[in-house]
């Protein structure tokens, strides 16, 4: 049978476009789609922003209420409740507010690790990290405890949390026990025995921005990054990184990521977003105004411990958009996924993209749905490939925990 050219032609067109879309796939690292979204819903806005980590084909959703009391709601993959809301804190250790989510990762035998800051008498923002730890899947969990070893009434918060490969749990926070005006000081703390007990404090910084959340990861072979947005002479803002290749026991000298020199009289309440793959190749995301001024979101990525970083690369970000909030985690086979927010004076929505070395960003694709406000978003990457990202949504007067699943 002969082919004509128009045939021809509209084969190698077809031909090209499975190519195309076999290349994004690559890229995205499986299909590409995210499923419909399911979560939980809350009976008002009075919420924080929800933390997610998951297990064994289980979903735990951390958040706190305005009235000062942590809860965790467990569902299945398919956004069944399995376990209804469990509250979490003490009565004699609430959350002092709604700002921030709580801190909440996963233990290497399922444990499940809560972190929120709880006020405490001594001052008007006197308060202490508390700490707590469920064995049961989220049913009960422990009294909690502090993570700071100092006594005396200051200011703490924007907390991280993570897990090592031997089980060592891993807290971070902002910390004002030196009282110095205008800055706080970054400090990190271990704990051997599933938080139970943590081992002693180390200041890691003495010039950190007050109220920008920190972030925690670790990986093999005893590695653990701590970062946050440092202060330096001249109000300038810039991401810092250090780095402990031995569990945390030790820290190098911070390294800034990016020099933005992004000069502000106050703090811009944005953190950074941090995650390593199988290789020790740790991948950075974080937001920024320095340079020229304008809010962009950008990756990099340290090859050599968090000694040194790649030059950064700037997020597809639409124009005349406003990005915030960036986060990222990466997959086995070295595939970074990251989500944002992009807004403008009316919409806000989150946005989803995946990043290939030697590849480039994929397209942007829009993971949330309706005209409300999306905000917050988060994105892990489980041990069996399903990528999830969540985020919180407002309807008119209630708000929701939102998540989207990718396998």
């Amino acid at each position: 049978m002969k082919i004509t050219n128009y045939e021809l032609r509209i084969t190698k067109a077809i031909f090209a476009a499975v190519l195309l879309l076999a290349s994004y796939a690559d890229c995205q690292g499986g299909d590409g789609s995210f499923a419909v979204p399911f979560g939980i819903s809350h009976p008002d806005k009075k919420v924080s922003p929800p933390a997610v980590a998951a297990y064994d084909g289980k979903i735990f959703i951390s958040y706190i209420r305005e009235e000062g009391d942590v809860y965790i709601t467990t569902l299945s993959a398919d956004g069944k409740t399995l376990i209804a809301p469990v509250k979490v804190n003490d009565a004699a250790s609430p959350a002092n507010g709604i700002h921030q989510s709580p801190g909440l990762t996963v233990g290497t035998k399922g444990e499940i690790y809560v972190t929120w800051t709880s006020p405490r008498e001594g001052g008007e923002f006197a308060a202490d990290i508390r700490f707590t730890f469920s064995t049961d899947g989220g049913k009960t969990f422990s009294p909690s405890v502090a993570v700071n070893d100092n006594t005396t009434p200051s200011s703490r918060g924007f907390e991280s949390i993570a897990t090592g490969k031997n089980g060592t749990v891993f807290v971070a926070w902002l910390d004002g026990r030196e009282k110095k005006p205008g800055v706080s000081s970054a400090y990190f703390a271990s704990s051997a025995d599933g938080g139970k007990t943590f081992e002693k404090n180390i200041k890691l910084d003495g010039n950190a921005c007050p109220c920008c959340r920190t972030a925690i990861t670790s990986g093999a072979n005893g590695a653990v990054y701590v970062s946050w947005r440092k202060v330096f002479e001249g109000d300038m803002r810039d991401m810092a990184v250090a780095g402990s290749a031995d569990n945390g026991k030790t820290f190098k000298e911070p390294v800034v990521v990016s020099q933005d020199r992004w000069a502000i009289q106050g703090c811009p309440h944005r953190g950074p977003s941090m995650d390593i793959d199988e290789k020790g190749i740790l991948y950075y995301t974080w937001y920024t105004e320095g340079s020229d001024g304008l809010p962009s979101i950008y990756l990099s990525a340290s090859k050599d411990g968090g000694k040194t970083f790649s030059a950064r690369q700037i997020l597809p970000i639409g124009e005349r958009i406003f990005p915030d909030h960036p986060r990222l985690t990466v997959e086995k086979n070295g595939t970074v996924y990251l989500v944002w927010e992009e807004k403008t004076p009316v919409l806000s929505k989150i946005m989803f993209a995946s990043y290939r070395e030697g590849k480039g960003f994929s397209k942007p694709e829009q993971l949330s749905q309706g005209v409300r406000r999306s905000y917050e978003p988060l994105i892990l990457a489980g041990d069996d490939g399903t990528v999830y990202a969540a985020w919180g949504y407002d309807e008119i007067r209630f708000s929701k925990a939102l998540i989207r699943t990718m396998k």
